[in-house]
């Protein structure tokens, strides 16, 4: 399947160790994703802001280097963070932001990605759906993600 295109390349600059802010609709909660699941976060996003959900998405380009300045500020200004991410929640993007907001910033998290169990092969629109990583899944996460805040 084809990739859709986010940035321009013309004007895009990759930084080794920065989170790029793709959107910045609003305050209720921050999206942080790695790879080829950001047009379904900023998907998710569109619909979200649509029924009042204003959301911030973060483009974690490299997950080690990982930004701690950039998790620790939207936690600070959003007061929840959901990662999304095409692998494992155990050892990836997830893992690495659930360290640096226990450390520095506490609030609700949830991980979107491969949960615990064996891989699988198959159509990956259908996979990213079993696993809850499509963008309805998302939207519904994120849902609940935001009603956690304090």
């Amino acid at each position: 399947n084809p990739v859709a295109d986010i940035y321009d390349p013309a004007t895009y600059r990759f930084e080794w160790g920065k989170a790029n802010t793709v959107v910045d609709y609003g305050t209720d909660m921050t999206m942080i994703v790695s790879g080829i699941l950001l047009k379904k976060a900023l998907d998710a996003a569109e619909i979200l802001k649509e029924q009042g959900i204003l959301v911030r998405v973060l483009d974690m380009a490299t997950i080690k280097p990982l930004d701690h300045e950039a998790v620790i500020k939207a936690a600070r200004e959003t007061g929840a963070i959901m990662t999304i991410e095409d692998h494992t929640i155990l050892g990836g993007l997830g893992s690495a932001v659930a360290e640096v907001l226990v450390e520095n910033e506490p609030v609700p998290m949830q991980r979107i990605g491969v949960q615990d169990k064996f891989g699988e092969s198959g159509d990956p629109e259908l996979l990213y759906r079993d696993h809850g990583m499509d963008v309805d899944s998302i939207v519904e996460k994120a849902k609940e993600l935001t009603a956690r805040k304090k």
